[in-house]
């Protein structure tokens, strides 16, 4: 018996840990930019206004301040982060 709980445990420990995972750094984030985040830099501090959706990926998201947004991490996924005056502030994938 004291095996098994043991062993429940371990297993509840690890699960917890690796839930505590932190999103990799920004570093990590700049090599895996298969988002093509690094072609959209040139929109930080232009209005969100301007943005023309056509010339953007399929899978970009465009958020504001209190966007309702899911929290799953996508490579795949430009995200355009804008602030409260309506200035992008922020071009990362995720």
């Amino acid at each position: 018996m004291k095996t098994i709980s043991k062993t429940l445990f371990a297993l509840t420990a690890t699960a917890l840990l690796a839930a505590c995972q932190t999103m990799p750094s920004g570093t990590q984030v700049a090599q895996n930019d298969e988002c093509k985040a690094s072609s959209f830099q040139n929109l930080v501090g232009t209005p969100a206004a301007a943005l023309d959706k056509n010339t953007l990926p399929e899978r970009t998201r465009i958020l504001y301040p209190n966007s309702v947004a899911t929290m799953d991490y996508r490579l795949d996924r430009l995200n355009i982060h804008v602030n409260a005056q309506g200035q992008i502030v922020r071009v990362v994938c995720g």
